[in-house]
């Protein structure tokens, strides 16, 4: 397994924001929230990161049978930490890397210090990378201690040394120590509620008609982010920046400003996701003050795993955001 094979779980910095915000006991995404009092029933989430405790603003979970997802946010900065167990490591139980590769697997666990900065990232020792420099240890745990599904509440315990590359030369690495990480009667649900609105999202897949059942559209930590979902996991996901003006730009992976990714299915080893390799967002027009935003984008997508590939054309979408 390749190192960048772990970038794929910034795809779940895009739809993230959206369970994060949708649950009426969770402190709101918005912008303007200053309260970072998260002594709510939605639970609480909080780490040491290099020995400052972070405590989320915002914290929920989805436990399903498929993953296991689990997000801590503070607003506005945009400062997030991500979670995720994919099945069948999506129970109660204690995980690391060498457990978790020992079953053909992969974790997710993602520290993103501020809106559209580059993520730090826990991966194993020698699977290439930023994680082979002699700099870096791993020291991912995950522990799951109660699913509550009469409560519908979940608790557990983390650490992860998340790492990434000081610049495009790779030469040096940056790293962040996430120690003492505990969430606590966190309020899951089983999937992020349907909302009611005017939104429209189209595509082909391999030239075949993409009818999305889940169409949203969120202005969370600087970032539009838009999710079409058909079924219960398979996804296109679109994010710009939320100052976006009419024009065309090319799509990357998920580390650049306008991102796209495809989720296909939910297999252990992350065959299922899919990152840009060439593509373009196209918008054609932005009101920002009533927050709609409507565009076209078209893009190929590959996965790190397998020699799949997968060609996303005639997207069109118009949102409220």
């Amino acid at each position: 397994m390749k190192n960048s094979l772990v970038y794929i779980y910034i795809f779940l910095t895009i739809i993230a924001p959206f369970f994060l915000n949708s649950c009426g006991s969770n402190e709101p995404v918005d912008s303007n929230f200053k309260n970072t009092n998260s002594g709510t029933t939605a639970g609480i989430f909080k780490v040491d990161i290099d020995g400052k405790t972070f405590v989320a603003a915002s914290v929920q979970a989805l436990v399903n049978d498929n993953y296991i997802s689990i997000s801590g946010l503070k607003t506005p900065s945009g400062e997030m930490v991500q979670i995720t167990l994919p099945a069948p490591f999506n129970k109660v139980g204690t995980y690391s890397w060498k457990s978790v590769n020992g079953a053909g697997g992969i974790i997710g666990l993602v520290y993103i210090p501020t809106s559209g900065a580059a993520p730090y990232i826990s991966s194993s020792k020698g699977s290439g990378g930023a994680s082979d420099n002699i700099g870096y240890t791993d020291t991912a745990s995950i522990t799951i201690t109660k699913i509550d599904i009469v409560n519908n509440k979940i608790s557990g315990n983390f650490q992860f040394t998340g790492v990434k590359f000081k610049d495009l030369t790779g030469t040096s690495i940056e790293t962040k120590i996430l120690s003492n990480g505990s969430f606590t009667d966190v309020t899951f649900t089983k999937d992020i509620p349907v909302p009611i609105t005017n939104n429209s999202f189209s595509a082909k897949l391999d030239g075949s008609v993409f009818s999305p059942v889940y169409i949203d559209a969120l202005n969370s930590t600087g970032n539009i982010n838009i999710i079409a979902r058909r079924g219960t996991v398979e996804t296109i996901g679109l994010s710009f920046l939320n100052t976006i003006a009419v024009g065309t730009y090319p799509l990357d992976s998920f580390i650049g400003n306008y991102k796209a990714g495809y989720i296909k299915n939910n297999n252990i080893d992350g065959s299922g996701i899919f990152s840009v390799n060439t593509g373009s967002i196209t918008i054609t027009s932005h009101d920002k003050i009533n927050k709609k935003v409507a565009g076209t984008f078209k893009f190929s997508a590959i996965s790190l795993i397998v020699s799949e590939t997968h060609n996303i054309t005639e997207g069109t979408f118009s949102v409220s955001y």
